[in-house]
Parts: structure tokens; sequence; C-alpha cells
């Protein structure tokens, strides 16, 4: 039974972080077309759009998804449940953007924005649909599935129906109609392979059950969504929709290696944890490792991110977004804490100290609304310190969380998780000579990225295969057995 949940969870971590792979360059491909296309402004104005949808998103589900993935003894009574309250809750959010969208507009000082909330609020009802399949899938492990779907309704929504849109002169309302269509068809798709009743229940007992869970989950859940979309709530009032459009988009260059390693390892280990939640040394074993594995990938990602950001912006979106530049390398400095808080997330959620973590997160987000509005004086780079601080904070907090679950301490957790990490260093430290001396010989900046990333990846290939067994959160992992059917078939 151990040994059969170990392999799914490694399976799900390998579909999940392979998937996120393609999706990652299927979404930069994308956006090097449509930042072409649109300009800052209208990406400016669809982020307000969606800081205003995600919210309430977040409220019209009340935690219900992650309830169904962390309950001990589901029934389908507890599954009727909670397609009940997603729906009314959707529903009921739906109606409040749409009759609310005047309001909304004014508070953003964005007048455009009050039509595309009416239109964008249809997302609540496909989500509140999505719900409760998509938790289902992830309950069972089946992010095989999941990672498909994801790719197969983005490729359609922003990868076709987007950029053919913006290439007629929509502008902003191509973007509005990909998300929808792509929401719409992740909707359908996760039905499809996760059927369920949808037949109406409140039944007492499985509701209070799954809202006690559901409640906390969504007051930590709503403190941290304030705490990723604080810096562009007050970059978008205090600096206007160009500003937020820069912003926003070296935010999401940076996000990348979250979502392909911190979101992957998060999905995989959230119901992996769950079902070990009492087994004490497992639950530590496993976080030690995922926090060493992070750490150890991210200093050489945020190496690579901050010392080829120039020829990133310019290969991506283009000379004219050269603004973006220094945003970007002051949030990817943040990477190892924005990636590192992510394991204690995963631990808290899946342990049940749901409100606990509310608590800390509250702390967050007032960390990053202060420190952006404060740094809002100096524009876009001040913001980007404020968001720095912030996240530099959460990690501490929430590694605190941790450490209190688990009954051990800072200096058990500083001695396993440090040995290993002078070799990352050492990574990054190669790659910035690299990427130095490729700038010598090389004028393009799509090939001083191609060569310098080239050659990186090859040196961590060489790493992984030769001295997988000297790290100790690398040694499970079949590497070498892998590079070796790969080197077989080519």
């Amino acid at each position: 039974m151990e040994a059969n949940l170990t392999q799914k969870t490694f399976k799900g971590f390998f579909w999940q972080f392979g998937g996120t792979i393609f999706q990652t360059f299927l979404q930069l491909g994308v956006l090097f077309v449509l930042a072409r296309l649109i300009s800052k402004a209208e990406f400016g104005i669809m982020q307000s759009a969606l800081v205003v949808v995600g919210l309430s998103q977040l409220l019209s589900q009340m935690g219900v998804g992650p309830a169904l993935v962390q309950k001990d003894n589901l029934t389908p009574m507890h599954i009727r449940v909670a397609s009940t309250i997603s729906l009314i809750l959707s529903l009921i959010f739906f109606l409040t953007v749409f009759l609310c969208s005047g309001l909304l507009a004014a508070f953003f000082k964005m007048p455009e924005l009050r039509d595309v909330l009416k239109i964008i609020s249809i997302l609540f009802i496909i989500e509140g649909i999505t719900t409760v399949s998509q938790s289902l899938l992830l309950r069972e492990m089946k992010q095989k599935i999941l990672v498909k779907i994801n790719f197969i309704s983005y490729l359609a929504g922003y990868g076709v129906v987007a950029i053919i849109l913006s290439f007629y002169g929509f502008g902003l309302w191509s973007l509005i109609i990909g998300q929808l269509v792509q929401s719409l068809l992740k909707c359908i798709l996760t039905f499809i392979k996760c059927k369920h009743s949808i037949t109406p229940s409140f039944s007492k007992k499985e509701t209070k059950e799954l809202l006690y869970f559901g409640g906390g989950f969504t007051i930590a859940k709503l403190f941290n969504y304030l705490a990723l979309q604080g810096d562009n709530i007050v970059t978008g009032r205090y600096l206007g929709p160009d500003a937020l459009g820069v912003y926003s988009r070296a935010y999401s260059i940076m996000v990348k290696p979250v979502g392909l390693i911190g979101d992957s390892i998060d999905k995989a280990l959230f119901p992996a944890m769950a079902a070990r939640q009492n087994q004490h040394d497992r639950l530590i074993e496993a976080f030690i490792n995922g926090s060493k594995m992070i750490s150890f990938l991210c200093i050489p990602i945020s190496c690579v991110l901050i010392f080829s950001s120039k020829e990133i912006i310019n290969v991506l979106l283009g000379s004219k977004w050269s603004d973006t530049v220094i945003p970007l390398q002051i949030l990817t400095a943040g990477l190892v804490f924005r990636m590192g808080y992510k394991m204690g997330d995963c631990l808290s959620r899946a342990t049940g100290n749901v409100y606990s973590r509310a608590k800390r997160q509250f702390v967050y987000a007032v960390c990053v609304i202060l420190g952006c509005y404060i740094g809002s004086r100096w524009g876009i780079i001040g913001v980007s310190f404020g968001t720095l601080f912030a996240v530099t904070m959460n990690y501490i907090l929430m590694i605190h969380l941790s450490l209190s679950i688990l009954k051990i301490n800072w200096i058990y957790f500083l001695k396993k998780t440090l040995p290993e990490l002078h070799i990352a260093v050492l990574l990054g430290v190669v790659f910035i000579a690299v990427i130095f001396l490729v700038r010598q010989f090389i004028a393009s900046d799509f090939m001083v990225l191609l060569f310098s990333y080239g050659t990186y990846g090859i040196g961590l290939m060489v790493l992984f295969y030769y001295f997988s067994n000297k790290l100790s959160f690398l040694a499970v992992l079949p590497f070498k057995g892998v590079l070796k059917k790969i080197t077989k078939r080519s």
C-alpha cells in the first residue's frame, strides 16, 4: 500500500512537472505573439478584471474542492453537497460582480473595466461546475488526465482563439473571449473524465464537515489571494493601466518556474501528504526532501532569469517592453522564498491546520499591500521591492508553522536543508560565467539565450546522471534510468 502510494506520488509529480513544462512553453509562445498585438494598457485592464474575478471565484467555492481531497472518508453525499454549495455560491457571485461592475471600475479608475467585468463574470458559473470533478481527479492522483485537460483547454482558448481574434484587431476582447473558451472547454473535459451526481443536497452533517475545513481553507486562501494580488491592486489604482501592464508581464514571466516546480510538487504532495497525515516520520521526510529540492532548483533558476532578463524580455515581449527588465530581476530575487513557502502551505492543508495557515496569510497580505503602497512612490520598481519583502516574510512564517506541526526546530531544519546548497550556488555562478562569455561573441538576443541555456542544460543533465546519488533528495528518483532510456532511443 505504502509503495503504491509513493509510486503514485512520483508519477503524479512527473506528469504534473512534464505537463507544466509543455504548457509553460506554450504560454511563452502565446505571450510572444500577444505582446506584439495587444497594448500594455489592455493587458493592465485584463489583469484588473482577473483580480476581481479570481477573488470572487475563491469565495464562491468556499474551499469545497480541497475539502474533498483532504477528507478521510469521502461519501457520495459529500460529493453531492460539494456540488450544490459550489454552484449556488457561484451564481451569487456572478450576480454580485455583474451588478457591481460600475463600482469596481470606479475603484480601479478604469471605465473600460465595467463592460469587461459583466462578460467575464460568466467564469463564476463555469468554474463552479468544474470544481468538484477537478478535485476528485486530484484526490485520485490522476494528474495525467488533469495535465492533458489543462494543456488542451489553454491551447484552444489562448493558443488559437485569443491569437486569431487579436490578429483581426479585437484587442482586449480577444483576451476575454480566449479566457472564456479556455474555462468552458476545461469544464466540459473535466466533467467527461470524472462524472458525478449533480442532484442537489443540503445534508447537514456533510455540509458541516466540508465547510469546517473549507471555511478555514477559504480564509487562508483569501488572505493569500490578497497577498498575491495586492501588488496588482496597488499598481493598477495608483500607477495606472500602463504600469500594471508592465508589472504584470514581469510577474507572469517570473512566476513560470513557480508553476513549473512549486505547483507541480504541491499538486503531487498534497494528496499524498493528506493520505499520510497520521504518519509523523513520513511527513517530516517528505517536507525536508521537498524543501531541499525546491531550494536546490530555485537558486540556479534565479541566476538564469536575473542575468538573462534583458534577452528574455527582448525575445518574448519586444524592445518596447524594456522597462520590464528591472522589475523582473527584483521579483526573481525572491524566487527561492516564493517557492519555498509552498511546502509549508501544502503541509498545513494536508494536516488540516487551515486556520493556523490563515493567520499567517493575513500577515502576508498586510505586508504585500503596505510594502507595495509605500513602494509605489518609486513606481513599479518600488512595488517590486515591496513584493520581495513580503514574500520573504511569508517564507519565514510558513516554515515556522511547518516546524510547529512537525515538532522539529529551526536548527534541525537548517542542518538538513543547507549542506547541499553550495552545489546550487556553484551552478548559478557557472551560468553567470556562461552567459557572460556567450555575450562576448554573439549579438542576437535569441542566439544568446539558445547557446547559454543549451550549454547550461547539458551541464545539468551531466550532474544528474553522474552525481544524483550524492544529492539525498534526488537519490530516490530514477534519473539515471530515465537518461539511459533516452540515450538508447536516440
